[in-house]
């Protein structure tokens, strides 16, 4: 019974000092908000990750230049094993791993920043040379037209296939905002006037009525391609293909000064022999190589690398957060401290008519708890409501908000008003009845 007398007193306090209650809950709402955001950061990072890595597929090997060492543990260490060399990996290197048993296909890939213009319009891209194969290893799938065929890439076809930004700004869409994937733009529409008016002067066939590539001719260097084929929009983290211009490996090779390959993907016939045409891919490209100046990297081994480095991200956030969770408790046991003293004759008052010492400390206690519980509800509210706004209205990557997170918060916040409490409500408890009557 006397805990929920001091209750109700506690709650009868706070709602007496409203103002003092909301500056001093300030600290704890941007730390809880801090908690929450910054949890849900490093989970959408690392799942991001994860599942780009993962939609690899568990029978698929990463060949990319550069050595990258092994650790204690036996883990490929991206972190400080990695060596940075030009790469040295040749299209002869793609069909050495491709002549290995139980390998399924080999995707090589050759990307260079390069222009591309059609009428008027010059647009900065990223030339990609690749296999027949590039848009089922890299899930990219096709808004309109199709993908280029192994006959055109054998035949060196002068065919395209356009990344939906690169498609858009060629039609005579400009670049406007940002979409928050890393930087790369979103494209608004010219008004139909303004590119009647381009058309006009220029002479292009670029017309208000023109809404596709598809079958047009544009020109990249001094040589004219086909538009064949348009990707979807798929803008992620560190892998969007939104501004590439895909053509086949063998027309790169022929039409380019590219030589050297940026990456190349070997799938493997099963999971089960993953580990030996592991072993064989990275024997047979040696045999085309000098010095050991490339890496073979298994989906296991990357996930394994991923995994560290968020682990990394999440220990950094951690100490980020529990720096202003402290700083947040000791604002709010700074200000029950003044508030005790300011209430010092409400204290002596209470002592004097009966109350308990464990009565008066309950109550400031209570307060403690109230103020940083109600506190922490409003900052997780409003880290929910900043994840729910990111995920509507940024791609780069989504932000995923744990159940765990959410109970760690409010853990966090009870934890807060438990310890930076019971020094405020001692010293209420400690007062002398005569001392504080006589107080000013």
């Amino acid at each position: 019974m006397k805990l929920f007398t001091a209750f109700k007193l506690a709650c009868f306090g706070l709602w007496s000092n409203k103002f003092r209650v909301m500056s001093a809950m300030m600290g704890i709402v941007i730390g809880m908000f801090a908690v929450i955001v910054l949890i849900s950061i490093a989970v959408g990072v690392k799942d991001t990750l994860l599942k780009q890595m993962g939609s690899l597929g568990a029978e698929q090997i990463l060949v990319m230049p550069g050595r990258i060492l092994d650790s204690a543990n036996g883990q490929k260490d991206f972190l400080s094993g990695m060596t940075s060399v030009p790469s040295t990996l040749t299209y002869d290197d793609a069909k050495a791993a491709e002549s290995v048993p139980n390998v399924k296909s080999v995707t090589p890939q050759l990307e260079t920043v390069s222009t591309a213009a059609y009428g008027e319009q010059n647009v900065q891209a990223i030339l990609v040379g690749s296999t027949d194969q590039y848009s089922r290893i890299q899930h990219a799938g096709l808004s309109e037209g199709r993908f280029f065929t192994g006959e055109e890439q054998d035949a060196k076809a002068n065919v395209v296939v356009l990344g939906s930004n690169i498609h858009d700004a060629l039609l005579g869409k400009t670049a406007g905002r940002n979409s928050g994937n890393g930087g790369t733009p979103v494209v608004e529409e010219k008004p139909w006037w303004k590119r009647a008016l381009d058309s006009f002067m220029t002479g292009t066939v670029v017309s208000a009525a023109e809404t596709t590539l598809i079958g047009k001719t544009l020109k990249i260097g001094d040589i004219d391609y086909t538009v064949i084929g348009v990707l979807e929009p798929n803008a992620t983290l560190g892998s969007s293909t939104d501004n590439n211009v895909i053509m086949p490996i063998e027309t790169a090779l022929a039409n380019t000064d590219m030589n050297y390959l940026n990456k190349m993907i070997v799938e493997a016939s099963s999971t089960d022999v993953i580990d030996e045409v592991d072993g064989a891919v990275f024997s047979a490209i040696k045999q085309n190589h000098n010095e050991i100046d490339f890496s073979v990297v298994k989906q296991d081994q990357m996930l394994g690398a991923i995994d560290n480095v968020t682990t990394i991200l999440q220990v950094m956030l951690l100490g980020i957060t529990a720096t202003a969770l402290f700083i947040s408790g000791t604002g709010i046991m700074n200000v029950m401290i003044m508030s005790v003293r300011e209430r010092t004759r409400e204290i002596g008052i209470r002592k004097a008519i009966g109350a308990s010492t464990f009565e008066i400390m309950a109550q400031f206690f209570y307060e403690t708890l109230l103020l940083c519980l109600i506190g922490g509800l409003f900052g997780i509210g409003l880290g929910c409501a900043f994840i729910e706004l990111w995920n509507s209205s940024i791609d780069a990557f989504t932000l995923v908000l744990p159940a765990w997170a959410i109970k760690l918060a409010l853990g966090s916040t009870l934890v807060i008003g438990g310890l930076f409490g019971i020094y405020p409500a001692l010293k209420a408890a400690r007062m002398k009845p005569s001392r504080a009557l006589r107080f000013e």
